[in-house]
């Protein structure tokens, strides 16, 4: 995924199962994906089925889940509507905590400012990183509806505001959020 690149394109959804063809209809659960396949700097999104992936379908090697969401389709969604709630949203950026991938990194800071956009996260300071030395930063967050709660901490990859700009407009497009310009470090 080139974080920087603004003329980064994603498939709308095709409301059918990658492993089966069948067509996801309304009302029922799926599972949105966003796949890395080796040697392609975008990301895939596919869906299964519910019952797909709990058989075990994924995507075919050497291609591998960069994240995932489970959903329900409802009657008359549009494609601008929002495919993913709140809890849904948290659990995707909870999910690519753990990884020093540099594309997982980078990714999960942009979802932070797009969750603090969205007051889902609130942001408790930081330190910005430092693109002169190359060295990141830290930008400090905890859940809204958990004033006492835990501080998580995002890596900052130095990424400059064009980057940082583009890469929301990406994640808009993959996610169908409304991913307005997000704010760093708690501007705005």
């Amino acid at each position: 995924m080139s974080l920087g690149n603004p003329a980064y394109s994603v498939a709308r959804p095709t409301r059918r199962c990658a492993a089966t063809g069948v067509e996801i209809k309304p009302g029922e659960s799926f599972v949105a994906t966003l796949v890395e396949r080796p040697g392609e700097d975008d990301l895939v999104r596919l869906d299964y089925s519910a019952e797909a992936w709990q058989c075990g379908a994924r995507p075919e090697p050497p291609a591998h889940v960069f994240g995932f969401w489970k959903a329900s389709l409802t009657d008359g969604q549009s494609n601008v509507r929002q495919l993913l709630d709140d809890d849904e949203l948290l659990d995707l950026f909870e999910q690519l905590g753990e990884s020093t991938d540099e594309k997982r990194v980078a990714f999960r800071f942009v979802l932070a400012l797009v969750l603090i956009r969205k007051r889902l996260l609130v942001y408790e300071g930081g330190v910005p990183a430092d693109t002169a030395s190359g060295t990141s930063g830290v930008l400090r967050v905890r859940w809204r509806r958990d004033a006492a709660g835990e501080v998580f901490e995002v890596v900052d990859p130095g990424m400059d505001d064009a980057a940082v700009d583009a890469a929301t407009d990406q994640i808009g497009r993959i996610m169908n959020l409304d991913a307005s310009r997000p704010v760093r470090g708690g501007e705005g």
